[in-house]
């Protein structure tokens, strides 16, 4: 499959990255910047081309006539637009498109994203904000993982000093019907990952992976957190950018108190012009202790920080932390903090907002029977689909004998709309869809058993 990617920013390399680690595509990339073509060169063997992407003639070098796919990911909106035009004019089958506001759409004057090309079109902060508002309406979630099934998530919560968790075994949970429907799919101790049987005992302090149905992940929820939930909701958002105000809106909408913190006075009076009457926005650094104090985060739910400065980000969420703050979620785009924001222990949750974005791009890829869909920001290891085919080895097997690689965690099957917690005596199917928790290495080994 020939794919060509517009944009060799960060969000370009990460996808240059996953897509050349399914080794079957042919990828070029079109980017302006010489300089952010030469860092992808410096570590992927894929073909980059120096030019506008709006240039028909850059386009044609590119090889859009032979395109199957265009993923359109530049900062530019207007050109990302563009270059879905111009694929579907040399016939491109599936164009994707990162955009950044609706205002170039109007389906009453017939100008909808159709009409531009666009097959499939995703908002960086609109799909960050989907994860964070699960994770800041539930006090002791850290991370919530979508499914390509809509009525099926995964949820990884921390178990807290009051949590009725605490120092029992899974199989005395005493809601044994919950038990049946839900995965306890893994399970980190002291940053070891392990992946628990009804014989492990929750610690003050471990981080769980559980999956199932939406309803029983809820239910689940309910049991582990008491009243945490319940009682009404304050959140401090440090930062005036884009993100800040989609999230600000998407909180007073629930109900939630919510406090703001601008840079400066300009950029705080501008949000506060968008905002509903009685929202509360402070100016002054995000790094300054009485400025965090003013705002309330000694008493404060959750502080979130969503500013474009990714040190000053972490810099603000620790000292949050330190004042007091019961739960601190730091917001990063740049791919190096990735890896280092989970193992920073005074930051509860960190999002990175490149990695939700590639992770949303192949959602909508769909690359037949094998997607890589979210990295888990714990430890590394990633969220897989996979997909048994008639070819399988697989079909028509229970899963106690089907010998996995012990290091890779069926967390759900999918069977049409039926969820599934699979256990050992589950016997797969033809087009059974297997929701997995791999590392790099037992990702590896899974490959064989999904020709």
């Amino acid at each position: 499959m020939k794919i060509l990617i517009i944009g060799a920013g960060e969000l370009g390399q990460m996808l240059t990255e996953k897509l050349r680690s399914l080794e079957a595509h042919d990828l070029t990339i079109v980017d302006s910047s010489e300089e952010e073509l030469d860092t992808i060169q410096d570590t992927q063997d894929v073909m980059t081309i120096q030019g506008d992407a709006t240039n028909v003639a850059i386009m044609k070098q590119a090889g859009i006539q032979k395109a199957d796919m265009l993923i359109a990911v530049s900062g530019d909106q207007a050109s990302n637009m563009l270059a879905c035009r111009l694929g579907k004019k040399f016939g491109v089958k599936k164009c994707i498109c990162r955009i950044y506001s609706n205002d170039a759409f109007s389906e009453e004057d017939g100008i909808t994203p159709e009409f531009y090309g666009i097959d499939k079109s995703f908002s960086s902060p609109v799909e960050t904000l989907r994860h964070l508002r699960y994770i800041l309406l539930h006090q002791l979630v850290i991370e919530h993982v979508e499914f390509s099934n809509p009525d099926a998530t995964m949820v990884t919560i921390v178990i807290d000093e009051d949590s009725p968790l605490k120092n029992i075994k899974l199989q005395d949970i005493p809601d044994k019907e919950l038990l049946a429907h839900i995965r306890f799919a893994a399970l980190v101790h002291y940053r070891k990952i392990s992946f628990p049987h009804g014989d492990t005992t929750i610690r003050e302090g471990d981080k769980v992976y559980i999956a199932g149905r939406q309803d029983y992940v809820e239910r689940f929820l309910q049991y582990a957190s008491g009243d945490k939930d319940r009682h009404r909701k304050l959140i401090v958002i440090g930062g005036a950018n884009r993100m800040a105000d989609v999230l600000a809106h998407a909180l007073l909408d629930d109900g939630i108190e919510v406090r703001i913190i601008a840079p400066t006075e300009d950029s705080g009076n501008k949000l506060l012009d968008k905002m509903p009457e009685g929202t509360r926005v402070l100016a002054g650094s995000t790094t300054d202790q009485a400025t965090l104090e003013e705002a309330g985060v000694k008493e404060c739910d959750v502080y979130i920080n969503t500013e474009e400065n990714d040190e000053n980000t972490i810099l603000s969420c620790i000292l949050a932390k330190r004042l007091g703050c019961k739960k601190v979620v730091a917001v990063t785009h740049k791919p190096e903090y990735i890896s280092i924001v989970p193992t920073m222990s005074v930051i509860d949750c960190g999002f990175n907002s490149t990695i939700t974005s590639v992770n949303t791009v192949f959602r909508l890829l769909q690359l037949g029977n094998y997607n890589i869909d979210t990295r888990l920001r714990l430890h590394n290891a990633d969220y897989t689909e996979f997909t048994i085919g008639p070819n399988s080895i697989l079909k028509n097997r229970l899963l106690k004998d089907c010998d996995l690689p012990k290091n890779a965690v069926l967390a759900m099957v999918f069977r049409g709309k039926e969820v599934i917690a699979p256990s050992g005596t589950t016997k797969f199917q033809e087009g059974d869809v297997i929701a997995a928790i791999v590392t790099p290495e037992s990702e590896k080994a899974l490959k064989p058993f999904f020709p």
